[in-house]
């Protein structure tokens, strides 16, 4: 059985470049790679039927299931993270919802949102995610302290971080501790900054003053893209109020001054261009809605 499964994901390995293995992986079908090779027809295998014989198999030798794990969701580009939506909502009777099969999905908050909040069939698969506690701060700068380290050229030389700690205080609160949506930003930021920060040893860690008005000019432009006018005049909208406050649907419908409907279908629009999350549901209490940081950071 584990031959069998090996022999999937090499033969997906060899028609898409393995850039995402787990998902198309068991879409089935071919892969739109521009760079095709012809496996032998045994590795072109069924992915449900491969998913309950393996799930059959480690049930009858005592196992409680098997672990489908799909990792590092924020590597993939907006629209790679749309096609991933749409391959699990095509496979989700026929391999998402086996008895014995547990499903991780791991990634920033936006990508995570936009895969399994952007069709209803794939949402009740994900009724109950489990969102992990924050990274506590003193350990986020031991994190990037061995970051710095490994990256060192010449260890024998002494080094400085390339950052302030408040910058790192400020993104961690933007965040909510969310540990891939900070280091994303502090790398969309230093990139655009690369040079301030290497100029010799005389040169001073990237300070808020430098690194915010670069994130804010990113996540504007590529927010505007996504959302169209209307709707971004909406999270302006929203912003201008309190851009850390959650807002019900009722309250929004309020502040944009729309029905029901339309703020139902904004959210919807917002979710899935990553403005905005969904937080998870207390008992009866109505969802509460929130900015997401790069939406914070973008307003």
């Amino acid at each position: 059985m584990v031959e069998a499964a090996q022999q999937l994901v090499r033969s997906f390995r060899l028609q898409g470049g393995g850039a995402h293995l787990s998902v198309a992986g068991f879409g089935g079908g071919a892969s739109r790679s521009a760079v095709i090779s012809n496996p032998p027809s045994a590795l072109i295998l069924d992915g449900p039927r491969l998913l309950r014989d393996l799930l059959n198999d480690a049930l009858t030798k005592g196992s409680q299931g098997v672990l489908l794990h799909l990792n590092n969701l924020e590597n993939l580009t907006e629209a790679a993270t749309e096609r991933a939506a749409d391959v699990l909502r095509s496979i989700r009777d026929q391999a998402l919802l086996l008895d014995g099969l547990h499903l991780v999905v791991v990634g920033t908050t936006d990508a995570v949102g936009t895969v399994v909040q952007r069709h209803t069939q794939i949402r009740s698969v994900f009724s109950h995610p489990v969102v992990l506690d924050p990274l506590p701060l003193p350990d986020m700068y031991k994190l990037l302290d061995r970051r710095y380290q490994a990256l060192q050229l010449d260890p024998t030389r002494p080094w400085r971080a390339p950052i302030t700690d408040a910058v790192v205080e400020q993104l961690y609160g933007v965040f909510r501790g969310d540990l891939r949506g900070l280091l994303k930003s502090l790398e969309d930021g230093m990139q655009a900054l690369l040079g301030l920060a290497a100029m010799g040893d005389a040169a001073m860690p990237i300070s808020l003053d430098d690194l915010l008005p670069v994130l804010k000019r990113r996540n504007q432009l590529e927010l505007q893209r996504r959302l169209g006018a209307t709707y971004w005049e909406r999270v302006l909208c929203w912003a201008a109020t309190d851009p850390a406050a959650t807002q019900t649907q009722a309250e929004l419908a309020m502040l944009w001054r729309i029905q029901q409907p339309s703020v139902s279908q904004t959210l919807q629009q917002l979710t899935v261009a990553r403005a905005v999350e969904a937080l998870p549901r207390c008992g009866r209490e109505p969802i509460q809605y929130l900015l997401t940081g790069t939406t914070r950071l973008a307003t």
